[in-house]
Formats: C-alpha cells, structure tokens, sequence
C-alpha cells in the first residue's frame, strides 16, 4: 500500500495481482485501515461499470470465454493460490465500497480510446509479434518465485513488442490522471486497485520517484 499525495487529496495505491484470491484480504486490509471517500479501479470505466452489475450466473465457468494467452495466465497463476473471475481483489473493493457507501469509479482509458491508442501506436507488424509473443507465453510462460514476479515477468515479455509499451505507458498516465481527479473532485483519501504491472508506472505518472 502506498499513500501519494495529489494536488487536493491523497490516493492510496494498492497494487494486486488480479484473479489471486488472496489478494482480495489485502484490498480489505486497505479499506478498513483507511476509511476511502472513493474507491478507483484499474480497469474501464465500462469494466467497472459491469463489476458493479455482475451476479455470478449458475453453471457458466467464466473462463470458457477467456482468448488463449488470458486463460494461460490463470493457468499458471494457479501454481501460486487458488484464482477466480471476476478479479477478487476488484470484486472485494465494489462490495466494500457498496457496504460504505462510497463511490467507484473506472480509472483506466475507456475501452473506444484504448482501441485508439492500440491502433495509432501498434503497427501490423507488431500485431504479428504480439500474436506470436503471447502464443510463445501459452507455451513457455515465465517462471518466477511468487505471483507477482510471474505478473511482472508476463508484462514485461509483452511490453517488449514495438508499440506495446507505449500503449502502457498511455494507460499508466490517464489511470494517474483519473485517480487524481477522483481523489480531488469525488472524495479523498481514494483508494486505487489495480494490476501489479500497472504500478510502477502509475507511481511514475503520480510523480513518485
């Protein structure tokens, strides 16, 4: 967990490795140690928007839906603690902030400028190379002593390809942008979730060394 302070408020970051279970206690330790006004997520504001309507649907296996290189990870994930989907840690911060009353709000670029981005950024060539890296992570992916270095070590083979980092560094700064703005104009402390990849970045774009 860290505190940041941003021009009229504070975020608190807690960065997880989303579809671990476990880290779903971890959002909660946050909550309850800092009592947020507003909670923002490292996803959409059209991804939240559908973590704050979903009900679980009887005999569906939300992973059935997932492209290959996603259901690999959580394959492998797997070899670090249970995982589930939706993302726990995501789910546990909209049922803490449900029960508090306290707004939540999607952080990342939405989905139509994320499209954008990919596509000014991203060349046909590179979509090639990032078809092939992500086929060649379903078959080798890294090995790593915990889930975060599995998370970080998967980012970090994809961001490799041309483009691909930009794109990153294009989220990272708007979900640093965002989680200001929300800290200062839906209510402060904010507490931010989102992916242990995202983190470093987004320090980064909070002005954080």
């Amino acid at each position: 967990m860290r505190r940041v302070a941003v021009d009229g408020g504070e975020v608190i970051l807690v960065a997880t490795v989303q579809g671990l279970v476990a880290e779903a206690e971890r959002v909660r330790e946050a909550f309850e140690a800092t009592q947020p006004r507003a909670v923002a997520l490292g996803v959409s504001p059209e991804a939240a928007a559908a973590l704050l309507r979903h009900e679980p649907v009887e005999g569906v296996d939300p992973f059935d839906d997932l492209p290959d290189a996603e259901l690999a990870y959580s394959v492998r994930l797997q070899e670090y603690g249970p995982v589930a989907l939706p993302p726990p840690d995501l789910m546990e911060a909209v049922r803490l902030a449900r029960a508090a009353d306290v707004p939540v709000r999607g952080a990342d670029l939405p989905e139509a400028r994320y499209e954008d981005v990919f596509a000014s950024e991203v060349s046909a060539w590179g979509l090639l190379r990032y078809g092939r890296v992500q086929r060649k992570l379903v078959k080798r992916p890294p090995k790593a002593a915990d889930a975060r270095a599995f998370a970080l070590a998967w980012d970090a083979a994809v961001r490799r390809v041309k483009g691909i980092d930009r794109v990153e560094r294009a989220r990272e700064a708007h979900i640093a942008s965002a989680a200001r703005l929300i800290a200062r104009e839906v209510g402060s402390p904010a507490l931010l979730v989102l992916d242990a990849a995202r983190e470093a970045g987004v320090l980064q774009a909070l002005g954080v060394a």
